[in-house]
Order: C-alpha cells, then structure tokens, then sequence
C-alpha cells in the first residue's frame, strides 16, 4: 500500500511538471512565429530616383530628362501649344515664367531631348527698356548659377530723340551671356532692333526683337539628317 501510494505521487509529480513546461513551449512558439512573421514583414526599399530638378542640369530640365523621347510625356503647369506641322517633334508650351510670359519649346534630336528654348514675349519698342529687362534676367540667373563665363555687348544707332519719320533708322542692341554647368550650357540672348522714330507708319513693319533663354545638353545633340542638296536659283532678274 505505501508503495502504491509512492507511485501515484511520482506520477502525479510528473503529469504536473508537464503541465507546468507547456505554457513555456507555446510561448516559446509564439515567440518564434512572432520572430518569422517580423523577418517576413517587406521592407520597401529607400527611394533611390529622386525628382530630377532636384538632381540638377546634369539630369535634365525641370524634372524631364535629357535624351527623352518625343512621345514622352512633359509634366508642367504651362499650357500645351499645338503644332501646326505634323512632322515636327518639337512640342511647346505657354505660360509665365516670374514676371515674363513666355513659350518654351522642348527641341528633340535623334538621340532625344537636347534643348529647351524659351522664347520672352516682348512687348517693347524701346531698347534701353530691353537691355533692362536681359540685366534682369541676368541678375536672376546669376544668382542660381554663378556669374556668366562669357559676355559680349554691343549698342548702335540713333538715340530715342531721333524723330525724322521720312528717314526712319534702327536702333539695334546685341546681349549674350553664358553659363557652363556640366554638361550642360546655359545661353541667354537679346537680339534688340527697334524702329525709330516709333510710328504707325513704319516703312518696315514687324517686330524684329529675340530675347531667349536656352538650356542646352550637348551630349545629346545629334542628327543623322542628310544636308540638303544646294538648290539651283533662277535669274535674278527673273526673281525681281
């Protein structure tokens, strides 16, 4: 009888000992399928392809890549400017660009995107006011890019005093500045001539003043269209 009792103490002792080590065992398993779950979580990579304007020239042009294609498509606020040619790869933009409105192109070669032009809408008869308005712009861009590497300047004709209409005269102011930042070039021009005196009665009409700012990647300024044939004129007592 003592024995008896002895071994069902020894196995009661044991069946409680079991008892006890499972909670262990499935914390212990829960501890380790926490563990896999954790080391299964996917971890997005760090974002490596950051917005190309704030990469710089050397990536493109506010966001749009050198060497893109044609068919690529451009993201801007300004407005789209439909072109009348069907042939053309160019596509061109409107909008303001600070206080300016302008049209900017975006010109494609064969190896793709290669330029961006942007044309300054000029409004403005009087040639010191342009010369203004490049130093304005020059100011501006200086301050992001340096001073230019080059500079070449150059005014010539009458003063705005001139008033003899049946002698009409041009007053002509030639700006350009430039800026290297590798690869890429960075060109502004004014191309300023001005009729004076002003009038409605200009022996030459139209406007015959350029103010542009271009950005342009020479890696990418290829073109594998053949020259074109000289052509064979007729007479010029034919053509006038």
């Amino acid at each position: 009888m003592k024995h008896r009792l002895i071994l069902i103490l020894f196995l009661f002792v044991n069946i409680f000992a079991q008892d006890e080590t499972v909670p262990n065992d499935s914390l212990s398993n829960n501890n380790n399928q926490n563990l896999d779950e954790e080391s299964q979580v996917v971890v997005d990579p760090p974002t490596t392809t950051q917005t190309l304007t704030s990469l710089g020239l050397d990536s493109g042009y506010k966001g749009y890549a050198w060497g893109s294609a044609p068919s690529s498509a451009i993201s801007t606020v300004f407005s789209f400017l439909p072109s009348v040619d069907s042939t053309d790869l160019n596509q061109s933009f409107s909008g303001r660009l600070g206080l300016d409105s302008v049209v900017v192109t975006y010109a494609y070669a064969d190896s793709g995107f290669w330029k961006a032009e942007i044309d300054f809408v000029v409004n403005e008869n009087n040639v010191q006011n342009l010369i203004e308005q490049f130093k304005r712009l020059e100011r501006n861009i200086s301050e992001v890019y340096g001073p230019p590497q080059t500079t070449k300047q150059k005014e010539s004709g009458p003063s705005a005093a001139y008033s003899m209409i049946l002698d009409q005269k041009f007053s002509t102011a030639f700006y350009r500045s430039k800026w290297s930042i590798t690869p890429v070039f960075v060109e502004l021009l004014l191309n300023a001539t001005v009729l004076k005196p002003v009038t409605d009665l200009s022996i030459f009409s139209g406007n015959y003043t350029v103010l542009k700012l271009v950005y342009y990647n020479p890696d990418y300024m290829h073109s594998s269209d053949p020259q074109p044939e000289p052509e064979s004129l007729p007479s010029i007592f034919d053509i006038y």
